[in-house]
Formats: structure tokens, C-alpha cells, sequence
């Protein structure tokens, strides 16, 4: 009895309940129809930029955002759609090089209040990319200052271009260009530098020794400063074959004229085993350009016909050079002034101002002069 009445009584208070849900359900406002047009417009614009139909998709989100201006999905993949036709119209300029229209066109969208991150972005890479043109168009380097200048030119613009691997190759690649041009230049400057001294202490300019100080404080990495100064230390020939094998990745015309022009200038310190092994390796060099070099064989050979020989081609090859004082000497003195004669003063300096040639030449002169008066007695 008392179980019917409890069945009883929960059938009436479910019933309650209902009806209580009911009566408040009665105050809310009714679910709203479905926009079938809306609905469908939304559709065909994601189905659109699904399959890269980019302008269409634009188009009907356009005329979405027309009928529902609150739709912030639609507002936002039109703004999507927007920024992606833009990087492509500024892609489309940077790879064509048209970067004038390309600043004009990021004014004119900045300026409507449309641009972004992206083109903002874009903006610095074209000034980039503008830059790298005019220093390519500017090759080939012909020194090391037009590269300096390139690599200048395009470091404002290095943070721009940094994701770029090919910009980064470049510059690297400019950096070692910059490297061989310098190190091209040196070695022109060493070479003449060495030419002017290979004169100078060829034809005995009291200025030479100047000049090689000047050169040792200025290329103190080149050959000759190091024959300059090792070379009248040496006592044996085969310290001076390890001397001259010393030049490694120098040319050995330009490592020979060192050893020459150094050979040249310290011949009267040299030890006679020195002089030897000197005058052998520079009869070796027969296509060196170096005037000491062809100084050095016709003064150990020590004969008329050498000395001649070199008188001949310092006159047919290089006649603006007046031959050295030493060799003039040494050429007239040939069988024309007896051993015993050459004890004389005028004869003992190695190196022979103009008072000792004119001595020279003015007994060479009585003794040749059969009117003179000493040829009389």
C-alpha cells in the first residue's frame, strides 16, 4: 500500500517538473531561421581558397561581408585574401626588378591603412635587392677598392637579406675576391718596388741603401728583405741554396731579383765561396729581367767579353740606364791597364766616384798616347 502511493506520488511531481520547465522555457526568444544564403556564400568562399581560386574566394567574401557585416570570420578571410593579393602583385615586382612600381604600390597600400608585417618587410628587401643589382652591374672588380665599396654599399641592407643563402654566398664570395685583389696588389707594388731597386743598385745610386731600408720597413714579408738581411751572414754555398729555396709560393723570377739586387749590394761582404754559388745560380736565370742579375755573371767570369756583351744589351735594351761606374771601369781597365798599374789609387775603390774614373781614363790615356811624355822617357 504505502509502495503504490510513493509510485503515486513521484508520477505527480515528474509531471510538476515538466511543466515548471515548460512555463520557463515559455520567456526565451525563439531560435533564430537559417540564412541558406549566407550559409552557401560561406561554403563556396572556403571551397574557393581551398582550391586557389583566390580571386573568386575574394569576390564572395566580399559579398558576404555585404550582407553581414558582423560575419568576423568573413571579415577576417577577407582581410586574409587582401594581404595575400598583395605580397603576390610585390612578388611579382621583386622578381621582375621593378622595384620603383614596387615602392609605389607599398605607399599607396600603407597609405589606404592595408598593409602588413609581410609588405612592410618587402619594403626593406627591395631596397635590398635594388642595392645588390647596381653592385653586380658594377663587375667585374678591378681593384680592391670597388670591392670594398660593394661590400659598403650593401651592409645597410645585410639584416634585410639575412635569410637569404644566395646574399650570404655572395657577400662571402666578395670577401674572398677582396682577399686575392689585395693580395695582388701587394705583390704589384713588391715587384716595383724590387724593379726601382734592381736600377738603382744596378747603375750604384747613392740612394740605394735608402731605398732598401724603405722596402724592408714597407714589405718586411717579401724575399728581399729577408736577402738583405741573411745574405751577408752566410759563409757556405749551401747556405745560400737554402737561402734562395726559401721563397716558396713566390715567383722565382721575382725570388731571383731579390737575390740578385741584395747580391748587388753586399758583393764586397760576401765570402768568395758566396760570390761563387751566387754568380752560379744567377747564370741559371737566363730569362730573369733583373739588370743585377747580368751584373753579378760578367763580374765573377771577370773578362773583357762578358762585360762587353752586358755593354751591348744595356745599350740595345735599356738605353736610358748609363751603364755603373764599376763596370766602365772594369771593361776599359781590361788589357788595357797591367796588374801592377791597377795598385794604383785610382783603382782600389770598389765603387769609384768621378775623380777615380777620370784618373782611370787619364792613365790609361798616357800610357796608350805615344806623344805622352812618360812614353818618351
Amino acid at each position: 500500500m504505502s509502495r503504490h502511493i510513493f509510485i503515486k506520488s513521484f508520477e505527480i511531481l515528474t509531471l510538476a517538473l515538466v511543466g515548471v520547465v515548460v512555463l520557463a522555457g515559455c520567456d526565451q526568444q525563439p531560435v533564430p531561421p537559417y540564412n541558406r544564403l549566407n550559409g552557401q556564400l560561406l561554403l563556396e568562399a572556403c571551397g574557393a581558397m581551398a582550391q586557389g581560386r583566390h580571386d573568386e574566394a575574394q569576390a564572395v567574401l566580399q559579398r558576404l561581408v555585404d550582407l553581414e557585416p558582423g560575419n568576423s570570420f568573413a571579415v577576417d578571410a577577407l582581410r586574409h585574401e587582401e594581404r595575400r593579393r598583395h605580397l603576390e602583385a610585390a612578388n611579382l615586382m621583386l622578381a621582375t626588378g621593378d622595384y620603383h612600381q614596387l615602392r609605389l604600390f607599398l605607399a599607396k597600400i600603407e597609405k589606404e591603412g592595408a598593409s602588413s608585417p609581410e609588405l612592410l618587410t618587402l619594403r626593406s628587401v627591395a631596397d635590398g635587392l635594388e642595392a645588390l643589382s647596381a653592385v653586380c652591374a658594377r663587375r667585374p672588380w678591378e681593384t680592391s677598392a670597388d670591392v670594398e665599396k660593394a661590400l659598403e654599399d650593401l651592409e645597410p641592407h645585410g639584416a634585410a637579406l639575412s635569410d637569404s643563402s644566395r646574399f650570404q654566398e655572395f657577400r662571402r664570395q666578395l670577401q674572398a675576391d677582396l682577399a686575392v685583389l689585395r693580395e695582388r696588389e701587394l705583390q704589384a707594388k713588391i715587384a716595383a718596388a724590387l724593379t726601382a731597386l734592381d736600377e738603382a743598385a744596378f747603375v750604384e745610386d747613392r740612394a740605394v741603401f735608402e731605398q732598401a731600408e724603405a722596402f724592408c720597413r714597407n714589405f718586411p714579408q717579401a724575399m728581399f728583405s729577408k736577402c738583405w738581411q741573411e745574405l751577408p751572414t752566410l759563409t757556405t754555398a749551401a747556405a745560400l741554396r737554402k737561402l734562395a729555396g726559401s721563397s716558396a709560393g713566390m715567383a722565382v723570377a721575382e725570388s731571383r731579383t731579390a737575390l740578385a739586387v741584395a747580391g748587388v749590394m753586399a758583393w764586397e761582404r760576401l765570402a768568395p765561396p758566396v760570390q761563387a754559388e751566387l754568380a752560379k745560380i744567377m747564370s741559371q736565370e737566363s730569362e730573369s729581367p733583373s739588370l743585377c742579375r747580368r751584373w753579378i755573371v760578367a763580374r765573377q767570369t771577370d773578362n773583357m767579353a762578358d762585360y762587353e756583351e752586358l755593354l751591348v744589351w744595356l745599350r740595345a735594351k735599356r738605353p736610358q740606364l748609363g751603364p755603373p761606374p764599376t763596370l766602365v771601369a772594369r771593361y776599359v781597365s781590361k788589357d788595357l791597364v797591367s796588374s801592377q798599374e791597377q795598385l794604383a789609387w785610382c783603382w782600389q775603390s770598389p765603387c769609384p766616384g768621378v775623380t777615380e774614373l777620370f784618373s782611370r781614363l787619364q792613365q790609361i790615356r798616357t800610357k796608350n798616347n805615344p806623344n805622352s811624355t812618360r812614353n818618351k822617357r
